[in-house]
């Protein structure tokens, strides 16, 4: 057996085989020797079967094993022996198996880029300028209250107003004639809130419990129900209750509700704490987003097609995942999966290149994780979702996958901390950048 190797790009390479005309029709033997053992044909007994019936009614099947077979053993000499490492499955195209003639085919297969990385010392980057802010605490405090709100009855003779809980039965009817999912009774809803028809809401401001009235709506064009879109309806109601959310007290009482806290001012301090993390967390992953952004800029590589494949499809999984646990679909987002891979694909493509440099520059720098790194982070972890720090390590251990993916994580950000360090970091307002 020969085999020749072509670079047809810096990440795709292409192996063409010549197998000798004798091994060729040795394993063709071979291959009908196994098929006449378990060769079924009507008349002849389950390994009966005459040779010469085998080889003309099994000559596909033959093709298949012999190929199979040959490039077993060939394929994986071959790249042992030219020191090629694929990221994808061969593409294999094959001239026709034939006794007493040579066999010829080819594999081409995808490997990582040869990269010199270069010019990643004195990186220009912009960074943006940590500012405190009050209104994203005070906002959380709000949601906060709302969570804790309660309903009590509106005061008796009092009308409905925006913000109001109005309890209802409707039968709602186009033509006089009700319309099926058009009624419910003790239905409660918020005034204002705009969950229902267009104009629907707005007519029940002003209205007393116990009063009847009819609302007169038209459904929206674009309406989901196809038999309802565009047409006028008119629904009979009920106020049976109105109801008024009140909310508690920003004090003492309301922080213990939360556990850990004694006042509302430890409550606040704590909020104040988490929002800045999350701020300079969200910093630190921007800053690190632009510091690989001006790497690329400064190294322009090629890359497998098969690993922005597998990172596109890691994208897709977990905006899934997302969107499910919001109760939420990618259709109803108004994409599918190919939308989403082909509105993606330059991200998933540049997130590839990002890792391969970074690679690069941690190998030609000696950056490395050691097991300091490794035993810190999971500490952290640990500390950080209250769990026993001996209980996480030993998951992270029986779980290479895990484990794999973690130190990968910590080389990646060691790493970007060697190019940070050597950067050239401009702080900035938010708007400037």
């Amino acid at each position: 057996m020969t085999s020749t190797v072509e670079s047809l790009s810096s990440v795709k390479k292409k192996i063409s085989f010549e197998i000798p005309a004798e091994r060729v029709s040795t394993e063709i033997d071979k291959v009908f020797g196994q098929i006449q053992k378990r060769a079924a044909i009507k008349g002849f007994r389950k390994g009966k079967v005459p040779r010469t019936l085998v080889e003309q009614n099994y000559g596909s099947m033959m093709e298949g094993d012999v190929l199979k077979n040959l490039f077993d053993e060939t394929y994986f000499k071959a790249l042992a022996d030219h020191k090629i490492f694929p990221v994808s499955h061969p593409l294999i195209e094959s001239d026709e198996v034939k006794r007493g003639a040579p066999l010829k085919y080819s594999a081409t297969v995808e490997v990582l880029p040869e990269i010199e990385v270069k010019d990643y010392a004195g990186l220009h980057v912009k960074k943006e300028k940590f500012v405190s802010d009050d209104a994203p605490v005070e906002a959380r405090l709000n949601e906060m209250r709302e969570g804790m709100a309660v309903l009590k009855p509106l005061e008796e003779g009092k009308s409905a107003e925006n913000g109001h809980f109005v309890v209802i039965d409707f039968v709602g009817s186009v033509d006089g004639i009700p319309f099926e999912g058009g009624s419910a009774e003790s239905y409660q809803l918020e005034l204002g809130s705009g969950r229902f028809i267009p104009g629907f809401e707005n007519q029940l401001v002003g209205v007393k419990a116990g009063e009847q009235t009819t609302v007169a709506v038209t459904f929206p064009k674009e309406y989901g129900n196809e038999d309802l879109a565009g047409k006028q309806a008119s629904f009979a109601v009920t106020v049976r209750e109105i109801k008024v959310k009140e909310l508690p007290e920003l004090n003492d009482e309301f922080a213990m509700q939360f556990g850990e806290f004694e006042t509302f001012d430890q409550l606040k301090a704590k909020l104040v704490e988490l929002h800045e993390k999350q701020e300079i967390d969200r910093i630190k992953a921007d800053l690190q987003d632009r510091l690989v952004k001006a790497l690329l800029e400064k190294n322009e590589i090629e890359v497998p097609s098969t690993l922005v494949e597998r990172q596109l499809q890691m994208m897709l999984s977990n905006m899934k995942n997302r969107l499910a646990q919001q109760r939420l679909s990618l259709e109803m987002m108004g994409m599918d999966d190919e939308k989403f891979k082909v509105q993606y694909h330059d991200s998933a493509e540049n997130q590839v290149k990002g890792s391969l440099l970074l690679e690069a520059v941690a190998k030609k720098e000696g950056v490395k994780v050691e097991e300091a790194d490794i035993e810190a982070k999971l500490r952290a972890m640990a500390e950080e979702a209250g769990q026993d720090f001996e209980r996480v390590k030993s998951f992270y251990e029986q779980n290479h996958n895990a484990k794999e993916n973690l130190v990968a994580h910590l080389n990646e950000d060691k790493v970007l901390g060697y190019l940070l360090d050597k950067a050239v970091v401009t702080e900035v307002a938010k708007d400037e950048l």
